[in-house]
């Protein structure tokens, strides 16, 4: 196994990390692997692949993708979770100002 296709393997990994601590709303540290995975893949494709490797890189890459879809999906459900949230405690503030007027 070569060096790239084993760095293609640790992005694959840490992706499936990240969207392990994201179906655990653990977005701290989702945030903290996002960030050391796109150093990875900066360094991951500052060198070219071999076209031996094409097959490989596109597959580990659409499984990348793939996972990305799926946390934010996730997000963008939490977002939306938290949108409802700020909402409802705006309409009480709303409503405790009316009382108190």
């Amino acid at each position: 196994m070569t060096d790239k296709i084993t760095d293609l393997q640790q992005l694959v990994s840490l992706s499936r990390e990240m969207l392990e601590k994201a179906e655990s709303e653990s977005w701290d540290e989702l945030f903290v692997l996002e960030e050391k995975r796109r150093a990875l893949l900066g360094l991951f494709f500052s060198v070219p692949v071999q076209q031996e490797y094409a097959g490989e890189v596109s597959e580990g890459i659409q499984s990348i993708m793939a996972i990305d879809r799926n946390i934010m999906e996730l997000g963008l459900g939490k977002k939306l979770e938290l949108e409802q949230a700020l909402h409802q405690i705006d309409q009480g503030k709303k409503a405790v100002k009316a009382y108190n007027s």
